[in-house]
């Protein structure tokens, strides 16, 4: 059986209710699975034992009664609610601790709430698989939490601080001067807990330099004036960039 909950009741935890149907002994024939009024006749083939011996020359072997299928009793009349199963399907709700941290495809175990044993055995557990929704922000990488923020190109060339979402609320964050697009930048304690206890991860934060598709007159001109500059001072990198392109076209 599974349990969905989304990204940030995993990652902080959480109690959810679960519905599911599990068999119960039968209200009408109290689990014996005779009709009201009538109960269950001792097996004739193996007395009652729910066994029977088999020799084999030297050799005894005991095996499930083949009459009453180890019961050691035989119903007349069945119960006409439960069809002589003794058992019927009934819904059960049960609250389920999510702890912080949880992975998507763990497994919770419930004590004493799976099916009930054999022969008046307790009641087994219960596993629910835990599936973890996607979030619209927020992606998981072990303990830490990965977000992607864009950012202007005059934030990335000039530096700025910005806000970036956590699972906690907003946090400010210092972006440095001359940042290019698809840097990283680390929150520290800001991720998820470990589910196995321990510090917490970290938020690690990808920055995406928006390019403008429509400026005004006056962006253009100061742009325009910035290019003429720039083509004056060309960086380390470009001039790399450069001096291998110019090689590979000549040779």
């Amino acid at each position: 059986m599974e349990v969905e909950v989304d990204f940030l009741e995993a990652a902080k935890g959480a109690t959810k209710t679960v519905t599911f149907d599990r068999a119960e002994p039968c209200l009408e024939c109290q689990g014996s699975g005779a009709k009201k009024g009538t109960s269950p006749d001792t097996c004739s083939t193996c007395a009652g034992r729910g066994a029977v011996v088999q020799s084999t020359g030297f050799f005894q072997i005991q095996t499930t009664c083949p009459s009453c299928r180890g019961q050691g009793t035989m119903i007349r009349e069945f119960c006409p609610a439960c069809d002589g199963a003794g058992r019927q399907a009934r819904s059960r709700e049960v609250t389920v601790d999510v702890p912080a941290g949880i992975e998507d495809g763990m497994r919770l175990r419930l004590a004493g709430e799976g099916e009930p044993g054999g022969a008046g055995a307790p009641p087994g557990d219960l596993y629910l698989v835990v599936r973890i929704r996607e979030h619209e922000l927020f992606a998981r990488q072990d303990d830490h939490v990965l977000v992607e923020v864009p950012i202007a190109f005059t934030q990335a060339a000039l530096g700025a601080t910005i806000e970036v979402p956590t699972i906690d609320g907003k946090e400010d964050l210092k972006i440095k001067g001359g940042t290019q697009s698809g840097s990283l930048y680390t929150i520290r304690g800001k991720g998820i807990p470990s589910v196995r206890g321990g510090k917490r991860g970290d938020q690690i934060v990808r920055v995406v330099v928006e390019v403008p598709k429509k400026l005004t007159k006056k962006q253009e001109e100061l742009l325009r004036s910035f290019a003429e500059t720039e083509e004056a001072n060309v960086t380390p990198e470009r001039k790399s960039f450069f001096e291998k392109l110019k090689s590979y076209f000549e040779g």
